[in-house]
């Protein structure tokens, strides 16, 4: 086994347990022996590319990598890798899509696709740069349900839960009680809170951090989001959501749990 070949099977292996790990573990998971995996995280560490914790002699990815794939993330506009599965979900539901991220106590807007005059006689517009109320729709409370307890509690506390319809939560205790559930289950629905008549559904994207950082929604007539298609609807959605996140470099379960707010 070629030297490069060796070292990019310790980075690997660093980087998918996400934990720091010990020369032993390294040298019997990847077979390979104890002094050469010495040596080349000894080399490693001379130019941050891993970290070592002196109390425990285990290793860790570094500062060096990270900042190497901050630089990639930043080459990459997160809509242009977003856009295709946007129109896919559109294309595949006949409803309005569109992307969003967190700001200022609102979700908002980066991007949209509205279906085909064809396909939907009643066309729901959301235009980008469109601000959304934190607890009373899909896209913000996904994204909201995302964030500290204590920011959670400073915002509602902060601002008003505005009373749009009858199905609006105005209660800032049944809201983190509705947050919950919503990041037990993976998905967020609108359910004619902000305006009678329209619902939405939407799931969390998640960068290669495991961090949420966007929102995908589905928006359209209650009449066609109804009790008989909504569990395929939210099985389109989610799968659409973990498809922008792997390719962002998410990996399934590696860092989220259930039964807390604000994990990541």
């Amino acid at each position: 086994m070629k030297s490069l070949e060796k070292i990019i099977k310790i980075l690997d292996y660093l980087s998918d347990v996400g934990r720091d790990v010990g020369i032993t573990e390294l040298s019997l998971e990847l077979n390979l022996p104890k002094s050469t995996v010495h040596r080349i995280l000894k080399n490693l560490l001379r130019y941050s590319v891993v970290e070592k914790e002196n109390e425990t002699s285990r290793y860790k990815i570094g500062l060096r990598l990270l900042r190497y794939s901050n630089s990639l993330l930043r080459s990459f506009d997160f809509r242009q890798i977003a856009k295709p599965i946007l129109e896919k979900l559109c294309s595949k539901t006949s409803f309005t899509t569109f992307l969003a991220i967190w700001q200022s106590y609102h979700s908002i807007c980066i991007d949209s696709v509205t279906p085909s005059q064809k396909s939907n006689t009643h066309q729901l517009f959301v235009e980008v740069g469109k601000e959304m109320p934190f607890h009373c729709t899909a896209s913000a409370k996904m994204l909201l349900a995302y964030q500290h307890p204590k920011e959670i509690k400073k915002i509602t506390n902060k601002n008003p839960l505005k009373k749009y319809t009858p199905n609006t939560i105005t209660d800032p205790e049944k809201l983190m009680i509705h947050l919950l559930d919503i990041k037990n289950k993976g998905y967020a629905i609108c359910d004619e809170e902000l305006e009678e008549g329209i619902k939405a559904i939407a799931a969390p994207i998640r960068n290669i951090n495991g961090k949420t950082v966007a929102s995908i929604t589905i928006t359209g007539l209650s009449k066609r989001i109804s009790s008989s298609n909504m569990e395929r609807l939210i099985k389109i959605v989610t799968n659409s959501a973990q498809e922008i996140s792997k390719k962002l470099g998410y990996k399934e379960g590696k860092y989220f749990k259930k039964g807390k707010l604000a994990v990541k």
